[in-house]
């Protein structure tokens, strides 16, 4: 057999990348016994074809990705500015250096912690988006939310199955930490959780109004919170945001502003 050339290689590459073995096997056998002028068309052509079915299987996992992610409002790292104020601007070159390293190996683990207004969900979902721009699975949610389906999952004896769902995603996000106190049943399931996923090293993406010394307004007591901080914190980037310059009003203004230039 003659020894493959660079195309031939990527045409190769791209089809076992594709998971075309035996349709790879069958190419590489034949495309030798073929006329040069024929071989170089049909490897041309076919590796023409095969990027662009690895291109829209990519695009349809991300997707994918997206959807079952469940941001309920796409929000992006290129849509957030940076600018708006000192508190936020400080944490600019870590976060983006954070996106970037981003990866199936690599997952992003974070604490966006400060005062209310100033993009924590935002930063989070973006973090969160650009995670399945890269094929990782994703899910975003409330500390509420998290903890009402988890009671609710006991009561009706679905716990097991319930905390599954929140144990198997590469990346959690869970927002607005510290908006509501939970007793000791709701701090235990939250503890399960959180213990699960950095027992596996997933990654975790919270966001919270309080400082971590404040966590026992939260949970039960101090021994759980102490627990739940320790393994949020353990391998994650913590962002904090303190300030008084709400990023809300600078989004309202955006979107009016792209209401206007698509009138």
């Amino acid at each position: 057999m003659e020894p493959k050339n660079q195309n031939n290689s990527e045409i190769t590459d791209l089809l076992r990348d594709l998971k075309l073995k035996h349709f790879c096997d069958a190419f590489e056998k034949d495309i030798v016994d073929l006329p040069e002028p024929s071989r170089e068309v049909i490897i041309r052509e076919m590796t023409k074809w095969a990027r662009h079915e690895q291109s829209g299987r990519l695009s349809q996992l991300i997707a994918a990705k997206i959807k079952t992610a469940r941001f309920r409002q796409e929000q992006t790292v290129d849509t957030f500015n940076f600018k708006h104020s000192k508190a936020v601007e400080k944490i600019e070159k870590a976060y983006l250096t954070l996106v970037a390293e981003t990866s199936k190996e690599n997952l992003p683990s974070a604490v966006f912690s400060g005062t209310a207004g100033l993009g924590k969900t935002h930063l989070a979902r973006a973090l969160g988006y650009a995670a399945c721009q890269k094929g990782i699975s994703v899910l975003f949610l409330t500390a509420a939310e998290l903890v009402n389906r988890l009671q609710h999952a006991q009561k009706t004896f679905n716990l097991e199955l319930e905390l599954n769902k929140y144990r198997r995603p590469q990346v959690l996000i869970i927002d607005e930490l510290g908006y509501v106190s939970l007793d000791t049943p709701s701090s235990n399931l939250f503890f399960q959780v959180i213990s699960s996923r950095h027992d596996q090293k997933l990654g975790t993406i919270t966001t919270t109004n309080l400082s971590f010394g404040k966590f026992n307004q939260i949970f039960a007591n101090d021994a759980i919170a102490h627990a739940i901080v320790d393994r949020l914190v353990n391998d994650a980037e913590v962002f904090y945001m303190e300030g008084v310059d709400s990023y809300r009003p600078h989004q309202r203004t955006e979107k009016m502003k792209r209401k206007k230039e698509n009138a």
